[in-house]
């Protein structure tokens, strides 16, 4: 049995924008029982897509309908950042890595699920805390 997924706005942005590793992740996310993010995966893709409007490899309207196919992967209701946002800070101040990537690694530990990231860096970060990682490559 596959384990929960905690999605990772990376894999996500991926999966929308059809990267190489879109068929990984896709799989991955169909096997999964539950697929979970915190709140601030939509303001991570949002912005993430603005990026590509604002190097013109896509327009707005791509751009809103690709953020609609990502929040619809993440499930929902969106697990809101004021439950795990304590727990991140104390998690970023001991594994030195940035509060936003630490609230998805705190809602894995806490669901017992896998984050689904191409960070390598979070990938890391995820080993060290003892957070199970999934990383497809780029």
């Amino acid at each position: 049995m596959r384990s929960r997924i905690v999605l990772d706005a990376s894999a996500a942005l991926h999966l929308v924008l059809d990267g190489k590793s879109s068929d990984a992740i896709a799989e991955r996310l169909d096997e999964a029982p539950l697929v979970t993010a915190p709140d601030l995966f939509a303001s991570e893709v949002a912005n993430g897509l603005w990026r590509y409007v604002e190097h013109g490899d896509i327009t707005a309207e791509e751009a809103t309908d690709r953020l609609a196919m990502a929040l619809a992967l993440a499930g929902q209701p969106l697990v809101p950042g004021t439950v795990v946002a304590h727990e991140a800070l104390v998690a970023a101040a001991t594994y030195h890595h940035p509060v936003y990537d630490m609230m998805y690694a705190v809602l894995a530990r806490r669901q017992g699920a896998t984050v689904l990231t191409l960070d390598a860096r979070l990938v890391r970060a995820l080993r060290a805390m003892a957070v199970q990682a999934y990383f497809p490559g780029a």
